[in-house]
């Protein structure tokens, strides 16, 4: 294989990872609607291992000369569209920690001084301040 083919291939192959990291970024968005804990598992996984075999092939490319533009831009919106579901599924969790704070709120510990166990609760050297 000459240098122009093993560059035509090594590109290829990238295309073939990249679009194999994009239809796994389409399964986890369409998963993450469903709320199915284990399908998201599942997809979040095939999506981890499409990124790795694309950066892999990705490197190759960039080892063996000029990153085709296309591809370099392809590669950055799926980067993109990851991070951006990363954050959706963060402020999910927040909302959904939230709401359980209010709906199961944590016992207020005693923290009386004046009680039997708040001499022992505070640390030591602790000062009160006086009003």
């Amino acid at each position: 294989m000459t240098t122009s083919n093993a560059k035509t291939g090594d590109a290829s192959a990238l295309e073939a990872s990249l679009s194999a990291v994009e239809q796994a970024i389409a399964t986890l968005g369409q998963t993450l609607t469903q709320r199915d804990i284990a399908a998201v598992e599942a997809a979040s996984t095939s999506l981890h291992d499409a990124m790795r075999a694309a950066m892999t092939q990705f490197a190759q490319v960039a080892r063996g000369g000029r990153m085709p533009v296309a591809l370099r831009t392809r590669f950055a919106l799926a980067n993109a569209q990851i991070a951006a579901q990363r954050d959706a599924l963060i402020r999910a969790t927040s909302l959904v920690e939230q709401n359980l704070e209010i709906l199961i709120p944590r016992p207020m510990a005693e923290t009386s001084v004046y009680s039997a166990t708040g001499a022992s609760q505070r640390a030591p050297g602790r000062m009160i301040a006086a009003s």
